[in-house]
């Protein structure tokens, strides 16, 4: 993406290489007879630093101790390098530029003329700006200093919001007007809290509409704040990504998560009903189908706190998700998974592993382990430590355990699968003789998300 500053490069260097080619056919030459304006060559050196070319320069005198030094470092873009000027002395004895000579030296050692410097600065602009077209990245910069907007816009962020060439420096209130009517609101007060609050950094997800064809596009725009050293905004510099594909495809899932969760409850909902109807034709049965139908509508229950608020993103308690999905196996007026512990947030994305991990410990338990007696029992301990959670899985009053499984499952390889990918987590399995102690430990970030 050409920026201002690459922009006003290129336009000074090309002034100082004509002014070269007028006056001083060969400034940059190494003949003695060859004359150049320090002033001219340090204008030309202080460009590229702006611009972030690689450069290093050397002037030397016959008479006169004069020298541009520039240390090479790797810009953060890629191939594109910039220069940071570590010591720059510009001493002009008696007024007199006589006898200078000067050489440029670009990558890898090698010695360019002025020409060729302007011709890699623009061929890094155009492969910068060809990877923010492929990944539809648009670039801005807003000046935030005394309370006002000033905008502008990249060619790349004007092709994301489908505007002419002539609104890179658009109003404020030109991009207010772009944002969805349901977002509009939400988005400019996020935007004020952090312009004028002390936030460093600014990040949002919302929707437009591009004037140019009428589109709804989604926007994920992330930009760095700068401020002066009283804490006041100075200005913004950061992109605009089109995530509109993205945010597409979140929206299918989203569909299919909600037609999987009706057609599991009517299924749930059949296997209730088939129980209720043979209790009817057996009496000495009823007690125990309703038991079991509580059960089911337990465990239907527990299958559906994931997708029942399915894109809502607000954070569940830990304890609270997994006591709610161990309450199948608490009927009967007995407590068999008693939970405890502090308080933790886990976001959607992370219940779906929880859930299959405890679905898995809990079935394993009532076939091999503690609930798989009429006295065994589970506790649940949720601990936080700092940035890290810790789940210990513990069960007491179960068979004697001999020795440790000689092979794992399928459903165990699976919540090991789920446990590390989806949560990041490591995972212990202690098996003692008084029964299975599961240790789970997590980052406290990565279950919150």
């Amino acid at each position: 993406m050409p920026t201002r500053h690459t922009t006003n490069a290129c336009a000074i260097l090309q002034k100082a290489l004509s002014k070269r080619r007028r006056t001083q056919p060969h400034f940059f030459g190494s003949s003695a007879s060859e004359r150049g304006s320090p002033h001219a060559l340090a204008a030309s050196a202080e460009a590229m630093r702006r611009s972030r070319v690689f450069v290093y320069g050397k002037l030397r005198a016959p008479n006169h101790s004069r020298r541009l030094e520039g240390l090479r470092e790797r810009s953060s873009v890629g191939s594109a390098s910039r220069l940071s000027v570590a010591d720059r002395k510009k001493t002009v004895a008696n007024g007199n530029s006589d006898g200078y000579r000067g050489e440029y030296q670009f990558e890898q050692g090698r010695k360019l003329p002025l020409d060729e410097a302007l011709r890699q600065l623009r061929s890094r602009e155009a492969e910068l700006a060809r990877v923010q077209r492929i990944g539809q990245i648009g670039g801005l910069e807003v000046d935030l200093r005394e309370g006002a907007f000033r905008n502008k816009r990249s060619p790349e962020y004007l092709a994301v919001h489908g505007l002419p060439p002539e609104a890179a420096d658009e109003t404020h209130e030109a991009w207010v007007a772009r944002i969805h009517p349901e977002d509009r609101e939400r988005v400019v007060s996020h935007f004020h809290r952090s312009v004028f609050g002390s936030d460093s950094e600014y990040e949002a997800e919302y929707r437009i509409i591009r004037p140019a064809d009428g589109e709804l596009r989604w926007i994920l725009a992330k930009a760095e704040i700068q401020r002066d050293d009283a804490g006041k905004p100075m200005k913004l510099i950061g992109a605009h990504i089109d995530i509109t594909a993205r945010r597409t495809a979140e929206e299918q899932r989203e569909l299919i998560a909600r037609e999987l969760q009706h057609r599991i409850g009517n299924i749930f909902t059949v296997i209730g009903s088939l129980i209720s109807m043979a209790a009817r034709e057996e009496p000495a049965a009823a007690d125990f189908a309703q038991e079991i139908v509580g059960r089911i509508s337990a465990l239907s229950r527990a299958h559906s706190i994931v997708l029942k608020k399915v894109g809502d993103h607000a954070p569940d308690i830990l304890s609270e998700l997994i006591g709610r999905l161990v309450a199948p196996y608490n009927g009967g007026g007995k407590s068999r998974i008693e939970v405890h512990g502090d308080k933790v947030e886990v976001g959607q994305s992370s219940s779906t592993a929880i859930a299959l991990v405890f679905h898995e410990l809990a079935t394993n338990a009532v076939k091999h382990g503690a609930l798989s007696t009429n006295a065994g029992k589970v506790r649940v301990t949720v601990r936080a430590a700092g940035e890290r959670v810790l789940l210990r899985w513990e069960e007491q009053g179960g068979p004697t355990i001999v020795s440790n499984p000689q092979r794992q499952g399928f459903g165990s390889l699976l919540v090991d699968r789920a446990a590390k990918s989806q949560l990041g987590a490591r995972m212990e399995f202690d098996w003692r003789a008084s029964g299975l102690v599961a240790e789970i430990e997590m980052a406290a970030a990565k279950l919150a998300a």
